[in-house]
């Protein structure tokens, strides 16, 4: 292991190595910049709009320069110049954002920011649990904004890793329609269409629908359906409603096995071997609506309420991460290959009211924000469960089971949920003079768990199988259920800060120090109990903002340290508080446009995130041997560059030219870091027209076909990346 100092070393090296580059990237912008001085202004405008556009996350008309905040935007422009179709395919524009590798069973979005959880909103409010939620795709998505560290301040309960929040696309007062069909490698299609336009002079609507479907690499496959209306409609000049109607139906065939390890090292197989249970599969339906209204009462006070409702169904059938060789050093049997059957059936409510006064007390300027939520998730769910007989050779590995409904399954719990989070939060973004900017933010929220059951005891004392097979071969026996009835219920108050300042000393630098907190109550129906008092975390950053040479780059570079405080999972079968976390690292992102035309995005960041506290559930004692070891599926260095480059000859007008490479270090899949994914870029390209009338582009993704993982499905596995793709697209816009 690194000693203390090496680490500090290799730190600042980092940052040198970072501020060196900027300097370079700019020298070069500004030579450039000079030899096409006639064609500048756009090319400043798009900069520096990076700084000074106001940005849903941040709940304020201030600038991004003002705030004391690291948050990272990734544009309607990108994503269409990647083809991206979901959030996955999106978080490499992030520095710091990739795939998690704790609970990530193949079906829902589970990421880390900063070497720690994230949780995700759409449109300011919750959506969806961080454990069980589900894929999330950019269908209706205008842009991506990812808020970094703890934001409860903010938002109330949330994870330590920060927010992504998905911006969505509003209805348009001029009539825009686009037919967008796409088709491409292992099977995979879609078609969406985007309808926009006035119904009369105070109405717009936008109807989007769309249809996916692919076979997926490793028949790793989906298919959604997504219907989604929405609707602004105007009372005079001081008040806008808007009204979202979301119709998501999707099923995923679940990869929770991947890759096995053996004696330390990824198995030598073909990646498209399967390990995971064909049947496999989740099916989720959400039905969603959400209000916003807006009121302007005069120059200084306005008002805003929200609110959603949304009901989900969530079936889902999966292998379970207690599989093993049934030798570590040379087996060939997979062995203890548990199966799950769970059925969710959740309600959710999410509503805010919130009053901005803009006015100045004396020469000081203010925004304060001052604001009530209530947050709200309650449901049912069932789980059952099976011990499948073994796989005999993972060299050709032949599936015992054969479908669902012949395992020997047996009752593991009936659950009823709910959780409640009432919230006053007040924020202050003070304009002291033109050079200082502070922002003060503070939250007070009382949140309760209710969590009662029937569970099957025999669970917990890992009891619950017999040592023989049913007759069919494809299950062991279960004994009888021993249900025990539990009734759980846990209530807390919790208050977090934030605190920052950002100095200012001319129109294109921007320097800042922040503070923040955060508590997270976590509401799942994966582990087995949750009324747990939440775990909490905080952070301190120091950053730059910046712009160079008359626009033509823009930076945003920040080091920080973050800690994660009384976390809980699930381990051994049982469930407890576990221990805790520290981030120390370096985030940095830079957009330039060094000529007209190109465009280049660099996301890159250095995190070291490690276990500072880790109790052992079934001794309650803190294991030393996981103390300073690294987070399983955090990578230390992590870095994306993405360039398009629309031609400029009068004869290719329209016609360009894209790629970039995205790689992240080798990370561990257990918390003894014994298990090492190795590490490969991945390459992807692009190639376009865009016309006024029609668009087709061609996306190539992992060009070299690299063989890569996205993340470990347990201690013991690596769930591969996709292979080389090929995906074609035209847009008719009438």
């Amino acid at each position: 292991m690194a000693t203390s100092t090496t680490k500090t070393f290799q730190f600042r090296t980092i940052v040198l190595a970072v501020s060196a580059a900027c300097v370079g990237f700019s020298a070069h912008a500004q030579e450039s910049g000079q030899k096409e001085k006639n064609n500048q202004t756009l090319q400043q405008v798009e900069i520096l709009a990076k700084l000074s556009t106001e940005v849903a996350s941040i709940k304020s008309n201030a600038a991004l320069r003002d705030v004391p905040v690291t948050l990272s935007v990734v544009p309607a422009d990108v994503l269409q110049d990647q083809g991206a179709l979901t959030l996955d395919a999106a978080i490499k524009n992030v520095s710091g954002l990739s795939q998690s590798s704790t609970n990530n069973y193949g079906y829902f979005n589970n990421y880390l920011g900063r070497g720690l959880p994230v949780n995700f909103l759409r449109d300011g409010l919750p959506d969806g649990p961080a454990v069980n939620g589900y894929a999330r795709t950019l269908t209706d998505v205008q842009q991506i904004e990812v808020l970094k560290g703890p934001g409860s301040a903010l938002y109330g309960s949330g994870t330590p890793g920060g927010f992504v929040n998905l911006v969505t696309k509003r209805p348009s007062a001029t009539a825009a329609n686009t037919l967008e069909l796409g088709a491409g490698s292992f099977n995979a299609y879609h078609g969406k269409i985007d309808l926009t336009g006035p119904i009369d002079s105070d109405i717009n609507y936008r109807l989007i629908g769309s249809y996916a479907n692919t076979d997926g690499y490793r028949g790793y496959g989906n298919k959604t359906i997504e219907v989604l209306p929405s609707f602004t409609i105007r009372s005079g000049s001081d008040q806008l409603t808007t009204i979202d109607i979301r119709h998501f139906d999707s099923t995923i065939h679940n990869d929770s096995v991947g890759i096995p390890f053996r004696n330390h090292q990824i198995i030598n197989v073909p990646q498209e071997n399967r390990y995971y249970t064909p049947f496999s599969e989740s099916v989720s339906e959400i039905n969603r609506v959400m209000v916003k209204h807006d009121m302007i009462l005069n120059a200084d006070w306005s008002l805003r309420a929200n609110y959603a409702y949304g009901k989900r169904d969530l079936d889902f059938l999966r292998n379970v991460p207690s599989w093993r060789l049934n030798d570590p050093v040379t087996g060939t049997q997979i062995v203890n290959r548990t199966w799950r059957d769970q059925k969710d059936r959740l309600t959710d409510s999410s509503a805010q009211v919130e009053a901005i006064w803009n006015g100045a007390f004396g020469s000081t300027k203010h925004e304060i924000l001052f604001g009530a939520g209530w947050n709200s998730t309650e449901g049912v769910t069932t789980r059952k469960q099976a011990l499948l007989a073994p796989i005999a050779d993972i060299f050709a590995p032949v599936f015992p089971e054969k479908s669902n409904a012949e395992l020997d399954e047996v009752l593991a719990w009936r659950r009823e949920v709910k959780t409640v989070q009432t919230s006053l939060y007040m924020q202050d973004q003070i304009a002291v003079s033109k050079e200082l900017k502070l922002r003060a933010g503070l939250r007070y929220d009382n949140n309760t768990i209710d969590d009662n059951g029937d569970y099957n005891t025999l669970f917990d004392a890992g009891g619950a199988f017999l040592t023989t097979l049913a007759s069919n071969q494809q299950s062991f026996k279960s004994k009888p259920p021993v249900m025990k009835r539990e009734i759980a219920k846990i209530g807390t108050h919790k208050v977090n800060p934030s605190l920052g300042a950002v100095y200012q000393p001319n129109e294109t630098s921007s320097y800042y120090i922040g503070a923040s907190s955060g508590s997270f109550s976590n509401f799942t129906t994966e582990m087995g109990r949750t009324a747990f008092k939440p775990e909490s975390s905080k952070q301190l950053e120091i950053g730059t903002k910046s712009v160079f040479f008359n626009g033509l780059l823009s930076s945003n570079v920040a080091i920080y340290e973050t800690r994660r405080e009384n976390f809980f999972q699930t381990a051994n079968g049982l469930t407890g508080t576990i221990g805790s976390s520290k981030t120390q690292g370096l985030d940095a992102e830079l957009v330039a446009r060094p000529v007209t035309g190109l465009q280049v995005r660099l996301a890159y960041a250095y995190q070291d995130a490690v276990h500072t506290k880790y109790v052992n559930v079934v001794t309650n004692a803190n294991d030393l041997t996981v103390i300073g070891k690294r987070v399983p599926g955090a990578s230390q260095n992590q870095i994306s560059l993405w360039s398009s480059y629309d031609l400029q000859s009068a004869s290719l007008r329209g016609f360009g030219v894209g790629g970039g490479v995205s790689y992240r270090d080798a990370f561990y899949a257990d918390a003894l870091n014994t298990n090492l994914a190795p590490a490969k870029p991945v390459l992807d390209l692009v190639a376009y027209y865009r016309g006024k009338r029609f668009d087709v582009q061609l996306n190539v993704n992992n060009a070299t076909n690299a063989r890569w993982y996205r993340y470990a499905t347990g201690d013991i596995g690596l769930a591969p990346g996709d292979a080389r793709s090929a995906n074609l697209v035209t847009r008719f816009k009438f």
